[in-house]
């Protein structure tokens, strides 16, 4: 689910996938109030695997529905993108601490 179909759920309101993109969340625009928030970021990170809150403490990405939509979509390409090369980051850090424990061990 994209983004603005999630918050139109969270919120109730369908129209609200339809805001333009510099609408703002919090004050001034939306008006979302803290349990809002803490409920949209509970299903953004449900249906994206996306922790905004963990990932961005001052929380700029709720400035607009433009600006989440945005932080939303990097850091889904960075997590994917991120899970592949951390994996073979480790493997191959592995087999090189392997190996230099296993000289350690051959010396003692």
């Amino acid at each position: 689910m994209s983004v603005p179909g999630i918050l139109a759920a969270v919120v109730g309101d369908p129209a609200v996938a339809g805001l333009p993109r510099d609408t703002p969340l919090l004050s001034g625009g939306l008006g979302l109030d803290s349990v809002t928030v803490v409920r949209l970021l509970a299903e953004i990170r449900t249906a994206t695997g996306v922790d905004v809150a963990d990932l961005d403490l001052d929380l700029d990405a709720l400035a607009t529905i433009g600006t989440l939509i945005d932080f939303v979509a990097a850091h889904r390409e960075q997590r994917h993108g991120g899970e592949q090369g951390d994996a073979g980051q480790q493997r191959g850090g592995g087999e090189q601490h392997g190996g230099g424990e296993q000289r350690t061990d051959a010396r003692g």
